[in-house]
């Protein structure tokens, strides 16, 4: 946990749109088709402009969209399974190595935890 990708490396004073894709996988959230992952990003806040559902899974999420508050700055959001959201975030005030995780913490402690640098 001391590197981060290329693709994982953003530059300081920069904007950028990430998009966070929960696949379809065995579970037990939303009729049993996938997990729901908190997603967790340290170092900065974004603003969620965007979620698309699959259209098989509309149902299920109907059911828990009232729950979510996407105005505002973030620094977690909640990736329902079968869902795309886009984040816009803006990398101004730290460079260096910082984490981005599941906050389920078995998802975490299984693997879903990883890096990303802000260099200037």
């Amino acid at each position: 946990m001391n590197t981060a990708t290329p693709q994982e490396t953003v530059k300081l004073n920069s904007i950028e749109q990430w998009e966070i894709i929960n696949k379809l996988n065995p579970g037990a959230v939303m009729d049993a088709k996938g997990m729901a992952h908190p997603i967790h990003l340290h170092g900065v806040q974004f603003q969620v402009i965007s979620r698309e559902v699959l259209p098989e899974l509309a149902a299920g999420w109907q059911t828990v969209k009232d729950g979510y508050v996407d105005e505002g700055l973030k620094d977690t959001v909640m990736v329902m399974p079968g869902e795309r959201v886009k984040l816009l975030m803006k990398f101004e005030k730290y460079s260096g190595l910082f984490t981005y995780h599941c906050h389920t913490l078995e998802h975490e402690d299984a693997g879903m935890m990883r890096n990303y640098r802000v260099k200037e």
